[in-house]
């Protein structure tokens, strides 16, 4: 059987000399197509939910089917990047991105004829999420293929803001379109998922998986342990997981307490909305600062800020009731995370082994969330169990808590400046882990 890695004959990319970002064709393709489907994905995101509470009544079913692609990401996230390492990038965004499509279709299809039920949105949103396990590395692989190693930072700095802008408009999209029908979100994010597949294929650069030692790639299960053992054994990688892990709970946990406090305050849900938008103008704006934030701090630096004052502002945030005041710090708190996570991401392109990338960021990803859909249950817990403010105040000192692991941590410490890390060499080297 022939793989997608087998059916393109493409070559791998050569360091000829590539144009400006703002006038890289393929690099704004890909941002083109990915943003269009990010705003999809967060309308289908916020109709899911809201279907399965129209259907059913039930706030448990709601979270059931809401949490659905967080679990097919988990789930297939490891066996996925071993996958993306022996696939044709190209392809893998192509194929990947046409499952998700016709998975959301069934869905609408469904709808129409009035044969909708719970399980029907929960599997389709598992074969959605392991369809996104494929296609996040592979694109993230295809940025860095087209574009040159000096500018890896900047990009990933404007996928960073691509997360804002999808933020700032795929929610109330869908809200609109939820109330014109039911269907039309996912109908929408069917689209958009069509239209990202269409933009992977216009991408001119090659985009073939490196050809590993001796020309086999290593079984499946053998090739996820040796993504598990690179993120493990690196002395960077293994406490930045702790790390974001930390965080990400606290985040994710922060954001559910924070809608139950400022319910209990009396604000209208159109004013929780706010402190989304929020949020999403913060990463925006902080995307454009991250490439001028990366250029004058070491990455090691720009962690620490940057999660010392999301940490501060969280914590803040319980004990001022002007809303307002609390939009503002919401704001400043998310402003240094788009650099935080682009510096991030940035660093460990340039320091994995090419024909090890798909299974390290997956393995990364895969770790990162596997907390994730805990956050709010616990967050839930901690206001019954205490009350609002203490909660935001426990989460909020996560935060803190990650920034002190980061200063304590000294190769989180003393990250270099992302201009002074030489990328690997480009040959394949699959046994790196062991190493």
């Amino acid at each position: 059987m022939t793989s997608p890695g087998d059916a393109m004959c493409d070559e791998l990319p050569t360091d000829a000399k590539r144009p400006a970002l703002w006038r890289n064709r393929d690099f704004q393709l890909l941002v083109v197509g990915n943003t269009l489907n990010g705003i999809g994905s967060r309308m289908s995101g916020l109709a899911f939910p809201l279907l399965a509470l129209w259907m059913t009544h039930s706030a448990a079913l709601a979270g059931l089917v809401g949490g659905a692609v967080v679990a097919g990401l988990v789930v297939a996230g490891l066996p996925a990047g071993a996958f993306v390492d022996r696939w044709n990038r190209r392809q893998a965004m192509v194929w990947s991105a046409l499952v998700a499509a016709a998975a959301y279709a069934t869905v609408v299809v469904a709808y129409a004829a009035d044969l909708l039920t719970i399980a029907h949105l929960v599997v389709a949103g598992v074969v959605v999420g392991a369809a996104e396990s494929v296609f996040g590395p592979a694109d993230t692989l295809a940025t860095k293929a087209v574009v040159p190693a000096p500018d890896l930072s900047t990009a990933m700095s404007a996928v960073e803001g691509r997360q804002g802008v999808t933020g700032l408009i795929g929610p109330p999209l869908g809200g609109l379109l939820f109330s014109v029908s039911r269907s039309l979100p996912v109908l929408a994010d069917v689209v958009s998922y069509v239209v990202s597949a269409a933009a992977a294929l216009l991408v001119r650069t090659p985009l073939p998986a490196p050809r590993p030692e001796g020309g086999e790639h290593e079984p499946p299960l053998q090739a996820m342990r040796s993504g598990l053992k690179f993120v493990w054994r690196h002395e960077v990688l293994r406490p930045v997981v702790v790390v974001a892990t930390l965080l990400n709970f606290a985040v994710n946990g922060f954001l559910l307490v924070l809608i139950v406090v400022l319910q209990e305050r009396g604000v209208r849900p159109v004013g929780i909305g706010l402190a989304e938008t929020a949020i999403a103008v913060a990463t925006i704006v902080g995307a454009l600062l991250s490439a001028i934030v990366l250029k004058k701090l070491a990455a090691g630096r720009a962690l620490i800020v940057g999660t010392v004052l999301l940490g501060t502002c969280l914590v803040a945030c319980a004990f001022v009731h002007s809303y307002p005041v609390l939009l503002v710090l919401l704001a400043v708190g998310f402003l240094l995370i788009p650099a935080v996570n682009a510096g991030f991401m940035t660093y460990v392109m340039l320091i994995t082994p090419e024909a090890m990338q798909g299974r390290v960021q997956s393995a990364l990803m895969t770790t990162l969330m596997a907390m994730s859909p805990l956050a709010p249950v616990v967050g839930g817990l901690f206001v019954e169990w205490w009350n609002g403010e203490v909660s935001l105040v426990v989460l909020g000192g996560l935060a803190l808590l990650s920034a002190l692991v980061v200063g304590l941590v000294g190769p989180l410490r003393r990250m270099p400046l992302l201009a002074d890390v030489p990328p690997v060499d480009q040959g394949p080297q699959p046994d790196a882990a062991a190493a």
